[in-house]
C-alpha cells in the first residue's frame, strides 16, 4: 500500500505558539513604533456574499474592528470571479499597501497548478492561518458501501467502481482528499471517478439519491444528513476526530492511511510589505485568534484553530504547493452534473 505522508503538518502546527510567542515582542514593538493603518482596510474575498468564504472575511472584519486593530469604516469587497483569480488580481495591484487583506484557501494553490489561474502563492504576501475545517467521507443510509475498510478495498481493486462528489471541479480540497485516499490504497488515481458539483450541497443530494457512491465535504453541510439518518459517516481526512456527531468517526490515519487534508482558510496581503506592516498584522491576528469571540466563533461552527503567523504560514504555503503540484499532476477534469 502506497503511503503519501504530511510529515510537515504536525509540526507546523507544534511548533504554532512558539513562533506566534518569539514574534510577539518585536511585533508589538514594531507596531508602536512603525506602521498601522491610516485608513480604512479592505478585507477583499473572491466570492459573491454568502458562503463559507464570505462569512470567514466578515468574521474577520467583525473581529479586527472588535479589538481596534482596523478602522471603524473597514468593509470586506467581494471580487468574484475566475475561482479568486479576479480578487487574487485586485489584492496583488495594491502592492506595498497594508490596508488590503484577503481571505482564500487551497484554491489559490490549485487553481495555478492546474493554469487556470497565473497568480503564485508567491504574489502575494502569507499573513496568517486562521483555522482548519476537517474534510468528512459519508455515503448514503443504505449504501453497499459498509465502511471505511470497505472502501479502500474497492478502490484497490477498481478505483473507477467509486463514484465521489467534489464541487466545481478538480483541485478543491474534497478532490485532493479523494487523491489521497485513493493513493494511499495503492489505486491508480488517473482512473479515479469524481463527480463534479456547482456547490457540496448539490453533492449531497446526489449522494441521498444514490447516483454518487461518496460524498466528501465539509461537517457544516453533512451533519443535517446525519442526524437524520439518510447518511452515514464512515472517515475523516484529519489528524484527529472531531466532536459532535463525528466523535464516533474514525480518521484515516487511524485506519493506516496517511490522508489528511483540511479545508484551511487565510489571510494574505499585496507584495511588498514591510516588515513594519508584517509585524502590525502578525500582533494584530495573533490577539485576534486568543480572543475569546474569535474562539466561541470556531466552537460554534465546528471549525480546528490552526494559528500560524506570517512566517510558518509561508513554510506551510511552500510544502503545501508541493504536495497539490505532486497529487495534480496527472488528473483530468471529471464529468460535470
Amino acid at each position: 500500500m502506497t503511503k503519501f505522508t504530511t510529515p510537515t503538518r504536525r509540526a507546523f502546527l507544534g511548533t504554532t505558539a512558539l513562533a506566534l510567542a518569539a514574534a510577539a515582542l518585536p511585533g508589538i514593538a514594531a507596531a508602536q513604533d512603525g506602521w498601522k493603518p491610516e485608513h480604512a482596510v479592505e478585507i477583499v474575498v473572491g466570492v459573491a456574499p454568502g458562503g463559507a468564504n464570505d462569512r470567514t472575511a466578515r468574521d474577520v472584519e467583525a473581529n479586527l474592528k472588535a479589538i481596534g486593530a482596523i478602522p471603524n469604516d473597514s468593509i470586506t469587497v467581494n471580487k468574484p470571479g475566475g475561482g479568486h483569480s479576479v480578487a487574487l488580481a485586485y489584492t496583488i495591484s495594491h502592492a506595498g499597501d497594508a490596508h488590503y487583506l484577503q481571505v482564500i484557501g487551497g484554491v489559490m494553490l490549485s487553481n495555478n497548478i492546474l493554469g487556470r489561474s497565473p497568480q503564485k502563492y508567491t504574489d502575494v504576501t502569507p499573513i496568517a492561518m486562521l483555522f482548519n475545517e476537517q474534510m468528512a467521507f459519508a455515503v448514503a443510509k443504505d449504501s453497499k458501501i459498509t465502511d471505511a475498510k470497505m472502501l479502500l478495498e474497492m478502490l484497490a481493486a477498481d478505483p473507477g467502481s467509486v463514484s465521489f462528489s467534489i464541487s466545481t471541479g478538480i483541485g478543491t480540497t474534497n478532490h485532493i482528499s479523494a487523491l489521497l485516499v485513493a493513493k494511499a490504497a495503492g489505486a491508480d488515481v488517473t482512473k479515479l471517478k469524481a463527480v463534479a458539483f456547482d456547490s457540496s450541497a448539490e453533492g449531497v443530494t446526489a449522494t441521498l439519491g444514490g447516483h454518487v457512491d461518496v460524498a466528501i465535504t465539509t461537517p457544516f453541510a453533512l451533519d443535517p444528513f446525519v442526524e437524520s439518518g439518510e447518511l452515514r459517516y464512515i472517515a475523516v481526512a484529519s489528524e484527529t476526530r472531531g466532536t459532535g456527531l463525528l466523535a464516533e468517526v474514525p480518521t484515516w490515519k487511524e485506519l493506516g492511511v496517511d490522508a489528511v487534508v483540511y479545508a484551511w482558510r487565510s489571510v494574505v496581503a499585496p507584495p511588498g510589505l514591510t516588515e513594519a506592516q508584517i509585524a502590525y498584522w502578525d500582533k494584530s491576528f495573533g490577539e485576534l485568534q486568543a480572543s475569546q469571540a474569535w474562539q466561541d466563533m470556531l466552537a460554534k461552527e465546528n471549525l480546528m484553530p490552526a494559528p500560524m503567523d506570517s512566517k510558518t504560514f509561508a513554510a506551510f504555503l511552500e510544502t503545501e504547493n508541493a504536495r497539490y503540484t505532486e497529487l495534480l499532476s496527472n488528473v483530468t477534469e471529471p464529468a460535470k452534473n
